[in-house]
């Protein structure tokens, strides 16, 4: 695995990168800082930076299998104002044109605890297969991890699922965080460019309805993208928000606590 990168705090409250561990599977983390204003609400007219809304989700717009977050609410030690949290859409799938996909969440506790990611495809049933389990050591604030390119990709035309599993309690299952989403594999757009800088790549990802290669360009340019980052947040919080009414999902509130945190 690669530990890329990792986000922390100044001093004066900026996001600054920090460089770190080099290991076979991709993964990074943005540092969190301590949540003192609680809960927050969204806001329905944002329209990002630029005055549009950056990510616009798939025409089709569809529900996922899975069922996104699960267990109970805040962090392991019940004093977090913010719940384990999958950074990607609930109310719809997210896509990837890419078979080797970046997978991103939002850990609440400062506190190292072992999590689990898993990976799995449907059966004809609905059932889950998981296809891959990979052990973590949590870290606060956003965890990345990419799937290894020297492995076998997912597959074009394929819907998966994935989850990770924050174990607070090895010895007590029921004391564990949920958080996932399923992801719907694409063919890439003809109009891309390999010639597009990363943020200008990730905006056209976004453009496209492509959440997970959009907010992988962004994670992986570090601070000069913590601008787009919180507009992409923002956007899903904004798209979550108009469906909570009707399936009951908290995954807005949770992104728009989740910027907060961010911006300070």
């Amino acid at each position: 695995m690669q530990l890329l990168w990792r986000l922390t705090k100044q001093f004066n409250g900026k996001l600054v990168i920090g460089a770190v561990l080099s290991l076979s599977l991709v993964i990074g983390g943005v540092a969190l800082a301590d949540d003192k204003n609680g809960e927050g609400a969204p806001d329905p007219a944002h329209t990002g930076s630029t005055g549009t809304r950056l990510y616009q989700p798939p025409d089709d717009l569809l529900s996922p299998f899975g069922d996104g977050s699960e267990g109970r609410r805040g962090g392991c030690t019940g004093d977090a104002k913010i719940s384990l949290t999958a950074l990607a859409p609930q109310s719809h799938v997210g896509q990837t044109a890419s078979t080797h996909p970046t997978f991103a969440w939002f850990v609440p506790d400062t506190q190292s605890y072992e999590i689990i990611f898993q990976l799995y495809e449907y059966g004809s049933n609905g059932s889950r297969n998981v296809i891959q389990e990979i052990p973590l050591q949590s870290s606060p604030g956003i965890m990345t991890l990419s799937l290894p390119k020297d492995k076998p990709g997912l597959s074009i035309g394929q819907r998966y699922g994935w989850r990770v599993v924050l174990l607070c309690n090895p010895n007590s299952p029921s004391s564990a965080l949920v958080a996932g989403a399923d992801i719907d594999v694409v063919q890439t757009p003809g109009t891309f460019s390999d010639s597009l800088d990363p943020l200008e790549r990730a905006k056209r990802y976004a453009e496209a309805g492509l959440w997970y290669d959009a907010l992988a360009e962004v994670l992986a340019s570090g601070n000069e993208a913590s601008i787009l980052l919180e507009d992409l947040l923002k956007d899903l919080a904004e798209l979550e928000n108009l469906q909570a009414a009707e399936n009951g999902s908290e995954q807005g509130q949770r992104l728009t606590q989740i910027v907060e945190v961010l911006d300070r």
